[in-house]
């Protein structure tokens, strides 16, 4: 029996010296079992193959991109935000100076409420609450005539007034809720208004014609405004030319041997009908309004002086009187 396990270490040591010396010899032995790959040793390809937009001329900040402007290039790299095509690019405003020859990114682009303001319009926010702004349920998109109130305080306006101002102006904002962003208008969670909630609004905020902000603004400070919402699909506006132009503050300055006359004045519009702006007594009427009349009051006439006459007295000390108001009071000395 000692002899069998002798006999087995026997064997199990010459089959370790065995396996060792194969191990040896697989580990000096050059590794041919796996090929260089030709990529790994491939050189890299040329970084001239990624074409993007650059700038053709150097383009001044909020000035539309035009398709003279833009030409495409190949970059070694392409940065976050780069044009593939100079027709995606077209019509974009860059919000700052784009050099000649330098990438045109997205990141670059002017974006907000301003880019749904109309050419020749501008964006006027007014103060709203639930009252002014129909309930709140004035959302952005819909369009509202803008009425006023003026009251009479006895100064520059002579007689309280409500009337239309401005009509058919569209809404990009309310509150919170804009045009550009309606993703960011409120949401009712769990039954509780968030605080950017129409329910909440302060401001609105109209697209008017540039000409008129004036009149809003004027009309705003010195009185009411009122919203009211209408259809989008109501067309009707008043007619203007059945009503004289408001005067402007500035005077027009015409060229020489030109008569001033109301016609040249009704020639001014938009931005130089804003540049010569709206007194509030063009915005409330002026002289079509009743103004209070004062009368004159006519001087007092002064009334002839009446000696009094003091009556003899056998008293023959000298008397002095003093007047105080109504009431007299005689000394004698």
């Amino acid at each position: 029996m000692v002899n069998l396990a002798k006999i087995a270490v026997g064997v199990l040591l010459a089959l370790a010296l065995t396996l060792g010396i194969y191990g040896w010899m697989l580990a000096g032995s050059p590794n041919t079992a796996d090929p260089p790959s030709s990529e790994a040793h491939a050189s890299p390809r040329p970084a001239a193959e990624l074409e993007v937009v650059v700038a053709a001329q150097a383009v001044i900040a909020g000035q539309a991109l035009k398709a003279e402007d833009l030409q495409m290039a190949a970059l070694s790299s392409r940065p976050d935000g780069a044009y593939d095509s100079v027709q995606a690019a077209v019509g974009a405003v860059p919000a700052v100076d784009v050099p000649k020859g330098a990438p045109v990114l997205a990141g670059q682009m002017a974006t907000g409420l301003a880019l749904k303001v109309p050419d020749g319009e501008r964006a006027v926010a007014v103060k709203v609450d639930e009252s002014i702004g129909a309930g709140n349920r004035i959302r952005p998109g819909d369009f509202v005539d803008v009425f006023f109130v003026l009251r009479r305080d006895g100064n520059e306006i002579d007689q309280s007034q409500a009337r239309l101002l401005l009509s058919r102006k569209r809404v990009l904002a309310y509150g919170a809720a804009s045009v550009d962003a309606l993703s960011s208008s409120a949401e009712k969670t769990e039954g509780k208004q968030s605080p950017s909630s129409p329910e909440n609004a302060r401001t609105a905020v109209l697209s008017v014609p540039v000409d008129e902000v004036s009149r809003l603004a004027l009309g705003g400070s010195s009185g009411s405004l009122l919203l009211a919402l209408r259809n989008p699909a109501d067309l009707g506006e008043p007619d203007l030319e059945r009503f004289a132009p408001m005067p402007g503050v500035l005077a027009v300055s015409l060229p020489k041997g030109a008569a001033a006359s109301a016609s040249t004045k009704a020639k001014l519009d938009g931005v130089d009908a804003a540049q010569a702006g709206v007194a509030m007594s063009s915005l409330s009427g002026g002289g079509a309004l009743v103004r209070p009349t004062v009368r004159a009051v006519a001087p007092m006439q002064a009334k002839a002086a009446v000696p009094r006459v003091r009556p003899a007295s056998s008293d023959s000390s000298l008397a002095v009187e003093y007047v105080r108001g109504a009431t007299t009071q005689t000394v004698h000395y």
